[in-house]
């Protein structure tokens, strides 16, 4: 399918802010690039040891399960925190020149998205070499394994979908209610311990587990799980669940940006 000029125009405008976004991240940063590992290392160690010895959570491979759980739940996290006060931040941009405003918002989650893929790639690599090399994986075991990694791919696209939704809805609610931004901030914190990044699901009662689905992440950070460990999906009907949730997240998103948007200019 050919794109039209205008759409060729908004792909370059895209790309040109996605590729800002990534290299404003690390300018005069010594480690650079390599902060795409350590930050979520950094918060696999400090976490794992706390939970491990001082709230002892009985999870095989914890600081695996932790890793695996970080990085789609800190793709999400840092994605709404930093789009929520996006337009507003962007005021000056958005006043003197005429562009699609989703491609604030799109630039970076992209940004994020593209970090998030390179620290998942360098996990996959290495779980693949551990297989290969400690547990002497045969060709057969192995092709099963990567097989199984293939639920990363409806993972990481529910992911997308979820964050994109969210964001533009709380990003086009901050313009005209500025306090938006701090209550993202409180129920982001409050969401990590309402998703099993820290603990398995299947060690809560099992009444409550379905409550827990009405969180998205919940499947989605199951779903990482299962991709990159073979753990359970622990009420894998529930997937529905959350697919549903994620369309309709997406289509307000995008109902609200477009009757937001329209006034952009008058409240900012």
């Amino acid at each position: 399918m050919k794109l039209s000029k205008k759409q060729r125009h908004w792909l370059d405008f895209l790309s040109a802010m996605t590729q800002k976004e990534i290299k404003a991240r690390y300018k005069r940063a010594s480690f650079g690039f390599l902060w795409v590992v350590l930050n979520p290392l950094l918060q696999m160690l400090v976490m794992g040891f706390v939970f491990q010895f001082f709230v002892p959570v009985k999870v095989d491979n914890y600081f695996l399960y932790l890793f695996a759980g970080l990085l789609p739940w800190n793709f999400f996290a840092q994605s709404l925190t930093k789009t929520t006060p996006a337009f507003f931040y962007e005021r000056s941009l958005i006043k003197k020149a005429k562009f699609p405003r989703e491609s604030i918002i799109l630039s970076i989650i992209f940004s994020n998205l593209f970090h998030f893929l390179v620290a998942l790639l360098l996990l996959i690599v290495a779980l693949i070499g551990d297989k290969l090399l400690l547990e002497g994986y045969g060709l057969m075991q192995l092709l099963f394994y990567a097989l199984r990694m293939l639920w990363v791919v409806p993972a990481i696209l529910l992911l997308v979908f979820f964050t994109v939704g969210f964001s533009l809805f709380t990003s086009s609610l901050n313009v005209r209610f500025r306090d938006v931004n701090f209550m993202v901030a409180l129920a982001v914190m409050l969401w990590f311990y309402a998703t099993p990044v820290v603990y398995a699901l299947n060690l809560l009662p099992e009444f409550l587990q379905p409550l827990f689905y009405l969180n998205p992440m919940t499947t989605i950070i199951e779903m990482f799980h299962h991709a990159l460990m073979g753990l359970p999906i622990t009420l894998p009907n529930f997937i529905w669940v959350a697919i549903v949730i994620i369309i309709c997240v997406f289509y307000l998103g995008l109902r609200i940006f477009k009757k937001e948007s329209k006034n952009f200019d008058d409240w900012l």
